[in-house]
């Protein structure tokens, strides 16, 4: 499953098949041969399709929320925050020539690389898949610094001032997209600070102590998109005493 995928040789067999064809029809005996191979060549198709590796499911259908409303009901939130961002979107099909300047890059960026998905994870295939574009200034400042700690990551690709990535590049690192609540006048504010960058603390399902994240997305625009990232910690809740 690679981001630029590269067209099947569907010609070559076809061709290769005619020719076959022509062949096996000068002669019985050819007939018979073909026949033969047309079988034993099905029969290692049919192999080497059961013993195929399959696809790697994507990063982003790996880290989506695996968690509702609902399921939060023995758990008390803390440090909860949202983040709005805009950003720019297409698929691979209007790559050409809208993202020409860039496109040499990205091929040779995404080379070998497995797609992590569209929102959720999703992979659509081939022209369908999806690159958000934005700003390298215009991430969060958190996901900036994750970045230049990361630089041999495959997710982004970073341009001089523009950064491209799969929409399910997000959610592996979902928190870092949301900015740490304000400090309220006359609180400690201690306890939130910095909870969102501890990616080891980070879980797609609900546990004591863990930061859970999710977003919601709506296109505003062809080509515009509008994200609403959300981020906070769960706490399991006290048990009520009994009242007498």
């Amino acid at each position: 499953m690679r981001l630029l995928t590269l067209l099947s040789p569907a010609l070559l067999a076809v061709t290769a098949f005619a020719a076959d064809a022509e062949s096996s029809s000068s002669s019985p005996e050819s007939a018979t041969s073909a026949s033969s191979a047309a079988e034993s060549s099905s029969s290692s198709s049919s192999s080497s399709s059961s013993s195929a590796v399959p696809e790697p499911t994507p990063d982003g259908q790996i880290w989506k929320p695996k968690w509702t409303d609902d399921s939060l009901k023995s758990y008390t939130k803390h440090c909860a925050s949202k983040t709005t961002l805009t950003a720019e979107i297409y698929t691979l099909g209007e790559m050409y020539p809208t993202l020409k300047t860039w496109a040499p890059e990205l091929k040779v960026f995404y080379h070998k690389q497995h797609y992590p998905g569209s929102w959720d994870g999703e992979d659509k295939h081939g022209n369908e898949r999806e690159l958000i574009k934005m700003d390298f200034e215009d991430l969060p400042f958190a996901v900036r610094e994750w970045l230049q700690r990361n630089p041999k990551q495959r997710h982004f690709s970073v341009q001089n001032d523009v950064v491209f990535f799969a929409p399910g590049a997000i959610y592996p690192i979902m928190p870092l997209w949301v900015e740490e609540p304000a400090v309220e006048e006359g609180s400690l504010g201690g306890d939130c600070e910095g909870v969102f960058e501890d990616l080891e603390n980070y879980s797609t399902e609900p546990k004591d102590g863990v930061v859970l994240s999710r977003l919601e997305h709506k296109k505003t625009g062809k080509n515009a998109i509008e994200v609403t990232l959300e981020a906070f910690q769960v706490k399991k809740a006290e048990q009520k005493r009994d009242e007498l």
